[in-house]
C-alpha cells in the first residue's frame, strides 16, 4: 500500500537511526525532530511514542540489535531494551538517516576504505534485521538536507550560494535518494520502504516566497549544516506528514523560538512541506544504482566515505573545509614541545591557593546571609529557597529577617604568596550598598566601584551587601587586581602567575575543578554556566576548561559525574568535538575511584547495580556496573566524534591499584553483557589503563607512630643539644630548635619511604597493572600520584607530626623520592604520570600542592618540572606545536605592532595608533586609546562578527578573536586595505 492509499494514522510508534539532521543535541529538545513530531500529535490528539540512537550506517548495522540511548523531555518512549525484544515493542515504523555526506558515490558502490562496504549493502543489513523481527514494519529513508560546506566555504553563505544549495537539494541530491530507495526496494521487494524527502522539501518551501526572507542564521549554526529550532520544526513537518499520512494540525501554537516567518504563515508552510508525503510510499523496482546521477563536485571527495564507528549517541561533524583550507602561518608558540607530565588542578574555593582567575569573583564563597542575631542565619541553600538568589547566583533582595549578605575570597592566604599584594578594583552593577572588609584596607568608595588595597596573610576580604534594590539588584561583581583590569577587560579569564605553573603540562586532570565526588549532576541543565557569580558554587563550566586546554595547549582530563545522563554525556561530547583544539585529545573518565566507598558515588553505584540485577549478584557487582557505564559512556563519545574518535578521545578506565584482581570484574562485567549478548567488555572501550602512584600512606597510621615519633624526638634532641652547645638559650634557644627540629628526622624517614611502600610499588604493584594493561591493549597511565604522607585517623589532629609531615613533603629528600619515583614509572612502561594536584596550601589533611603558593620553587616542584622537561615516555607521536601555548604582550604609549602567535594569545595596546596582528584562534586583543587596527589571517568572508563595536567577537575558521576598543580590521587574505570594524556587523 503506497503512502498516498493510506490511511490516516492515530498513533505511531517510530524507532530512529538518527544523526544530526534528525537531533543536533547543541541546541536541546528544539533542535530535534521527534521532540516537533510529539507536540504536533499532542495538539491534534495523536499518540506518539519514539526511541532513537545516534550514529551513521555502518554503525546502524553493526550494532544491531538497536541501543536505544535517546530521551527527550516531551517524548514518551517506546521501548526499554533491557525490559523486552525489540520485536515486542509495538513499533510500526523506522526510520533510517544516511550521512548526508555519501552523495559522491553512487549508493551501491564502495565506500572508499577498502572495506568493500557501501551504503546499499549495510542499509540491506539493517533492513534484513528488521523485518526479521517484524515484517509489516514501514520503513522510511530519512533524505536529509545536504552538507553545505563544499557548496559554499563561507558561512553564513552569500545569497547566490545559497540558491545554488537549494538547488542541489531539490536536484541531485534528491536524485541520490530516490536512486538509493529504489535499489534497496529492488533489492526487498517485501519490504514496505519509502523515501521521505526532508532536505527537498526544505529547500523548496525555502526557495518560495515568504519564506525565502528568513535569514540563513535563522535556519543554519554552521555549514554542516546544524540547524536552529525553525529548521528543525520544519523537518519534523515533513516527517510528521510521511509517518501519519496526514499533514499535522494548521492551528499549531509554534512558540517564539520558531522564526516569525514561519509561525504566521504555518498553513502556507504545511502544505507546501507535506506535499513530499507522496514521495514517502514504496518505490517501485527501478534501474540499478549504477544509473545514478554522476557525482556532483559539490560533495565532499575526501573523508565522506570514512568508516568511523559511532554506535549509540551523536553524529560526527567532519571540521568544515574552511577551517582545513586556512594554514595558520605566523611565529610559533611558546614552551615545551614535548612535556611529560600531567597534573590534577586544585578545587576553586575562596581558599584555593592557585587562584587561577583574573576575577577572584570566580573562586568567591556562595554568598551567605546573617540576621542581627545570628552570624549564618541564611546559608546558601536557604537563601535560594527564598528567592533572594538570581539562576546565576547573585542576590536579587535581602530576605525578611537578614541585615547582610556577604561572600568571601583570598581566605587565608600564605604571606609569601607575594604575587597576590597589591591594588585590587571591585566593579558591580546594580543598586544598593556594597563594602568590603577584614583584609581589604584603605578602601576608596566610588560610584559602582570600590579599591581596596591586600597583602596576603590568615584571614580574608569580606564583600557585604547591605542593602539591595529589588528593581535592580547588585550584580555582575568582580574583583581583579588593578593593573590587571585591562587583561580582564579584553577577555583574558586565567590569571598569568598561575598560568606560569600549568603552561607546560602534557595534561590537566579537571576532577576537583568539576566538583566529580559526590556530585549531584545528573542533567545538562545540572552543569555550571560561565555567567555563575562563582565557579566555588556547582564547579568550574565546561567552556572555560576548554579555554584553559586550548590556551595553554595542554590535553584535558574530564570526569564525568556519575548520576549524569546519556544526553548530558552526549552534550558534553559535542561542546569538547566543536571547542576542542583538534591538535589535542580529550581524556574521558567515568566519574572518580568508583572502587572507593568513602565516596558517594561509589554507594550509589553498588545501590544502582543491585537495582539493575537484583540482589545476591557477586561481591563485584557495583564495579562491574562502573565498568558498564563507563562502557556506555564510550559509545556516546565515539558516536559523537565518529571517525575522529580515536585521534581526538582517550577512554580511560582507572582501577584500584591496591586491589589485584578487582579490575577484572570492571573490565569485563559480565552481568552487563548477559544483559544483550554479543556485547562487547568495558576494556574494549578504553584507551587507557589508569593506576595510581601514591606512596608513605603508612606513616600517618598508628601503627607507624612509634617509629615516626621517634624519629622526630631524636631530631629535636639533637638540635636541642646543638642549640645547647653553641650557649643558645630560652627564647634563643626555642627559636634555633623550631628552625632544626625536623632536620635528621627527614633521612630515616626517607630511606624508610625508599625500601618500602615506594619499592613495593615500582617493583610489584606498577608491573601487575603493567602486564594488565599490556594484555588488554590499553596505555598505562596514572591518574593521581605522588606523596600520600599524611596524618591518618586519630592521628591527623597530631600538630607536631603535621608540622613534620609538612616539611618533609617539600624537602631535598623528598624530590628524591620523587625522582625515583618519576624514573620508576618510565621503566614500567607507563606513559603520562598524573601529580596531584598543582597548588594547594599544606593542612592536616595533606600536603597534596606541588607548590604551596603561587612561585614556590621547592626542592619537589623541581623535580617535577626537571621530569617534565628531560623525561621522553613512550607516547605515541603527536603534531608539532600541539602543547605549545601563546603569549601575552603588553604595548606602550606609543604606537606599538603587537605579533602574536600561532596559539591563543592576549595583546594589550596602549596608547597610540596600534596594530595588532593576530594568527587565528582564540586571541583577545584590546586596542586601547588612539585609533587601533587588528590585523586577522584570511578573508572577510571566513568571520562572523558579534557584539558591539566596543567589544566585537570575530568567529572564525580557528576560534573566536576578541575585540576590545578595537577600530578597524585587516584581512591579511583581502590585501592591504583596512575596514571599519563597524562596517562589519
Amino acid at each position: 500500500m503506497s503512502a498516498a492509499q493510506d490511511a490516516p494514522r492515530e498513533s505511531v510508534r517510530t524507532y530512529f537511526f538518527g544523526n544530526s539532521l534528525v537531533t543536533h543535541v547543541g541546541g536541546g529538545d528544539e533542535t530535534a525532530v521527534p521532540h516537533w513530531i510529539a507536540q504536533l500529535a499532542l495538539a491534534d490528539g495523536r499518540s506518539f511514542a519514539a526511541d532513537g540512537q545516534f550514529g551513521f550506517l555502518r554503525n546502524f548495522a553493526a550494532d544491531l540489535p538497536p541501543l536505544a540511548t535517546w530521551g527527550f523531555g516531551k517524548v514518551r518512549r517506546a521501548w526499554r531494551r533491557g525490559a523486552q525484544p525489540f520485536g515486542e515493542a509495538g513499533f510500526d515504523s523506522v526510520v533510517i538517516s544516511p550521512a548526508n555526506f555519501i552523495q559522491d558515490i553512487p549508493p551501491d558502490a564502495a565506500y572508499r576504505d577498502g572495506s568493500g562496504q557501501s551504503p546499499l549493502g549495510e542499509t540491506l543489513k539493517i533492513i534484513d534485521w528488521l523485518t526479521g523481527q517484524d515484517p509489516d514494519l514501514r520503513i522510511f529513508i530519512y533524505g536529509g538536507w545536504p552538507e553545505m560546506a563544499n557548496i559554499t566555504p563561507a558561512f553564513p553563505p552569500g545569497p547566490e550560494d545559497l540558491s545554488q544549495y537549494h538547488r542541489i537539494a531539490q536536484g541531485v541530491d534528491v536524485e541520490w535518494y530516490r536512486t538509493y530507495v529504489a535499489a534497496l526496494s529492488d533489492a526487498r521487494p517485501d519490504a514496505d520502504i519509502r523515501l521521505i524527502p526532508v532536505g527537498q522539501r526544505l529547500s523548496r518551501t525555502l526557495s518560495t516566497p515568504p519564506f525565502d526572507s528568513i535569514p540563513a542564521l535563522s535556519l543554519y549554526e554552521d555549514n554542516a549544516p546544524h540547524g536552529t529550532p525553525t529548521l528543525y520544526a520544519m523537518a519534523a513537518i515533513v516527517t510528521y506528514g510521511a509517518l501519519y499520512g496526514s499533514p499535522p494540525p494548521a492551528d499549531f501554537a509554534w512558540p517564539a523560538s520558531v522564526h516569525p516567518v514561519l509561525r504566521d504563515n504555518a498553513e502556507q508552510a504545511i502544505a507546501l512541506l507535506t506535499d513530499a508525503t507522496k514521495d514517502a510510499r514504496p518505490l517501485p523496482p527501478a534501474a540499478s544504482a549504477e544509473t545514478a546521477p554522476a557525482p556532483t563536485s559539490a560533495r565532499p571527495t575526501d573523508t565522506a566515505a570514512s568508516p568511523a564507528p559511532e554506535p549509540t549517541n551523536l553524529p560526527a561533524i567532519r571540521p568544515a573545509p574552511d577551517k582545513a583550507r586556512l594554514d595558520l602561518d605566523g611565529p610559533p608558540g611558546v614552551g615545551l614541545a614535548d612535556p611529560a607530565l600531567a597534573m590534577g588542578l586544585n578545587g576553586v574555593e575562596d581558599w584555593t591557593a592557585q587562584q587561577p582567575f583574573l576575577d577572584l569573583m570566580k573562586t568567591a564563597r556562595p554568598w551567605i546571609g546573617h540576621s542581627a542575631e545570628t552570624w549564618g542565619a541564611f546559608p546558601f541553600e536557604r537563601l535560594q529557597e527564598l528567592g533572594a538568589i538570581s539562576a546565576e547566583g547573585w542576590p536579587t533582595r535581602l530576605p525578611d529577617g537578614a541585615n547582610r549578605i556577604e561572600t568571601f575570597v583570598l581566605t587565608d592566604m600564605s604571606p609569601d604568596a607575594a604575587t597576590l599584594e597589591g591594588t585590587y578594583v571591585l566593579r558591580w552593577k546594580g543598586q544598593g550598598k556594597v563594602e568590603v572588609t577584614a583584609r581589604a584596607r584603605r578602601p576608596r568608595y566610588d560610584d559602582g566601584q570600590i579599591t581596596f588595597q591586600y597583602r596576603p596573610d590568615e584571614g580574608l576580604v569580606g564583600i557585604v551587601l547591605t542593602q539591595i534594590d529589588p528593581t535592580d539588584p547588585i550584580r555582575d561583581i568582580t574583583l581583579v587586581r588593578e593593573d590587571r583590569v585591562v587583561l580582564h577587560d579584553a577577555g583574558a579569564i586565567f590569571n598569568p602567575d598561575w598560568l606560569a605553573v600549568v603552561s607546560d603540562l602534557r595534561s590537566v586532570r579537571f576532577m576537583d575543578w568539576m566538583r566529580t565526588n559526590a556530585s549531584p549532576v545528573t542533567t545538562w541543565d545540572d552543569r555550571p554556566r560561565v555567567t555563575d557569580a562563582t565557579y566555588a558554587w556547582r564547579g568550574v563550566p565546561l567552556e572555560v576548561m576548554l579555554r584553559l586546554t586550548n590556551r595553554i595547549g595542554a590535553d584535558p582530563w574530564f570526569t564525568l559525574p556519575h548520576m549524569a545522563d546519556d544526553a548530558y554525556m552526549a552534550e558534553f561530547a559535542v561542546q569538547v568535538r566543536d571547542g576542542l583544539d583538534p591538535r589535542l585529545q580529550a581524556y574521558v573518565e567515568y566519574s572518580n575511584e568508583l572502587w572507593n566507598f568513602a565516596f558517594p558515588q561509589t554507594q550509589w553505584a553498588a545501590a544502582q547495580a543491585e537495582a539493575r540485577w537484583g540482589p545476591g549478584q557477586p561481591d563485584d557487582a557495583w564495579i562491574q556496573f562502573a565498568g558498564a557505564r563507563m562502557a556506555e559512556m564510550a559509545e556516546i563519545w565515539e558516536a559523537a566524534f565518529g571517525e575522529a574518535f580515536h585521534e581526538r578521545v582517550k577512554v580511560v578506565m582507572a582501577v584500584h591499584t591496591g586491589w589485584q584482581g578487582l579490575e577484572q570484574a570492571q573490565m569485563q562485567a559480565p552481568l552487563w553483557r548477559a544483559d544483550m549478548p554479543g556485547r562487547r567488555p568495558p576494556a574494549d572501550h578504553a584507551d587507557a589503563y589508569a593506576v595510581t602512584g601514591y606512596f608513605g600512606f603508612g606513616f600517618g597510621t598508628e601503627a607507624f607512630a612509634p617509629t615516626v615519633d621517634s624519629w622526630i624526638e631524636d631530631s629535636i634532641a639533637t638540635a636541642t643539644a646543638a642549640g645547647e652547645a653553641e650557649g643558645k638559650q630560652r627564647v634563643a634557644l626555642r627559636e634555633y630548635v623550631k628552625e632544626r627540629q625536623f632536620d635528621t628526622a627527614f633521612t630515616p624517614a626517607a630511606n624508610a619511604l625508599r625500601q618500602g611502600g615506594l619499592r613495593d610499588l615500582i617493583t610489584t604493584v606498577w608491573p601487575y597493572h603493567a602486564r594488565v594493561a599490556q594484555a588488554a591493549g590499553m596505555e598505562l597511565i596514572m591518574y593521581e600520584g605522588g606523596t600520600h604522607v599524611a596524618g591518618f585517623g586519630n592521628r591527623v589532629n597530631d600538630d607536631r607530626l603535621t608540622a613534620f609531615f609538612t616539611e618533609f613533603n617539600y624537602t631535598p629528600d623528598m624530590a628524591r623520592l620523587y625522582d625515583t619515583l618519576l624514573a620508576g614509572w618510565v621503566d614500567v612502561g607507563g606513559t603520562l604520570f598524573n601529580a596531584f594536584v598543582d597548588v594547594a596550601t599544606p593542612t592536616k589533611w595533606g600536603s597534596w600542592g606541588a607548590q604551596r603558593y603561587l612561585g614556590d620553587n621547592n626542592p619537589r616542584w623541581q623535580s617535577l618540572e626537571r621530569y617534565n622537561r628531560t623525561a621522553r615516555p613512550a607516547f605515541a607521536a603527536r603534531a608539532p606545536g600541539t602543547f605549545l601555548n601563546g603569549v601575552t604582550r603588553i604595548g606602550t604609549a606609543s604606537r606599538d605592532v603587537l605579533e602574536g602567535t600561532v596559539e591563543e594569545d592576549v595583546l594589550i595596546a596602549g596608547a597610540g595608533n596600534d596594530l595588532l596582528i593576530s594568527h587565528g584562534r582564540g586571541d583577545a586583543l584590546h586596542g586601547g586609546p588612539g585609533r587601533d587596527t587588528a590585523q586577522l589571517p584570511g578573508q572577510a568572508t571566513m568571520y562572523r562578527f558579534t557584539g558591539s563595536p566596543e567589544r566585537a567577537e570575530a568567529h572564525g575558521p580557528h576560534g573566536t578573536v576578541t575585540l576590545v576598543e578595537i577600530e578597524e580590521i585587516l584581512f591579511e587574505g583581502d590585501g592591504s586595505r583596512a575596514v571599519p570594524l563597524t562596517s562589519l556587523f
